[in-house]
């Protein structure tokens, strides 16, 4: 091949390359195309089931493949809804179609830097292997709601229960308490491994006040709740709570306000300033 046919296909080439590097997403997000099938792509208000891995440098912060069902579930926001913040995988859902599969980069900012591990402190990028799977209606989501919901009952009612006997002072023999003013019910111990210092957890909860008010809970969403264990992503008494734990413990937490949100409003004024909260929560 004449030299000058060559630099110019390499030319071509490396452009091309570069040209699908710089691609960035509709909120700033640069990504790569790996596989597009053209096949049905999710709607606003749909959610889609995806094989997702997060990596920072070579290392695998988080498999959907470890998630119950082994894979990972994303809600993408209706069009009508107040979205303060785009994640990577929102702008990637609506890029997908069943099938289809790529590569998504979040820059490293100072708080998520915190968290990264030591050999990977310099990372500038965290990266989201995903390949779509499946898509769930909103006909599908509702169905699923209405079960879940269902499903859901007998924890909801357990853990009400559990928080208006502790009110009423019926629990004080069943309570293990910290020098913190943690207490703490272990229903299952488990037999996974201690939970240590830093290390990704996922983690089911359900939420509510000292009187059974409901506040929140994971099991809604299918998702466990995923932060490092000891990491300072959650309330105080979570954080500790969830480090004299095992994996595959179930257990309930009573967290006084010093350990919650203290003396501020918070969830929307769901949780009200000075309220001792309890948790009831499965470690995966």
């Amino acid at each position: 091949m004449h030299k000058s046919i060559f630099f110019t296909l390499l030319l071509f080439v490396l452009g091309a390359a570069n040209a699908q590097a710089q691609n960035t997403t509709e909120h700033g997000y640069r990504y790569i195309q790996h596989l597009k099938k053209g096949g049905k792509m999710p709607q606003r208000g749909e959610a889609i089931l995806a094989n997702v891995d997060i990596y920072v440098g070579n290392f695998l912060l988080s498999s959907s493949k470890k998630n119950p069902g082994g894979v990972y579930r994303f809600d993408i926001p209706a069009a009508d809804a107040e979205v303060s913040h785009y994640p990577p995988l929102m702008d990637a859902a609506v890029m997908m179609g069943i099938g289809d599969s790529l590569t998504i980069f979040q820059n490293v900012d100072d708080n998520m830097r915190q968290y990264l591990p030591a050999a990977e402190k310099e990372a500038k990028e965290i990266r989201f292997e995903v390949v779509l799977l499946e898509i769930v209606s909103l006909e599908q989501k509702a169905a699923a709601t209405r079960a879940l919901e269902a499903a859901i009952q007998p924890i909801a009612q357990k853990v009400q229960a559990k928080a208006k006997g502790y009110a009423a002072g019926l629990l004080d023999k069943e309570l293990k308490a910290r020098p913190s003013g943690l207490k703490m019910i272990v229903e299952d111990a488990g037999h996974g491994a201690p939970v240590q210092q830093g290390e990704v957890l996922q983690v089911h909860y359900y939420g509510c006040l000292k009187d059974g008010t409901p506040f929140d809970n994971s099991f809604i969403r299918r998702q466990p709740l995923q932060f490092p264990a000891g990491g300072g992503q959650m309330i105080a008494g979570f954080d500790e709570a969830v480090l004299y734990l095992n994996h595959g413990a179930h257990a309930y937490l009573f967290i006084p306000p010093a350990l919650g949100y203290g003396d501020q409003d918070a969830a929307g004024g769901t949780i009200p300033a000075n309220s001792e909260l309890v948790f009831y929560i499965e470690i995966f």
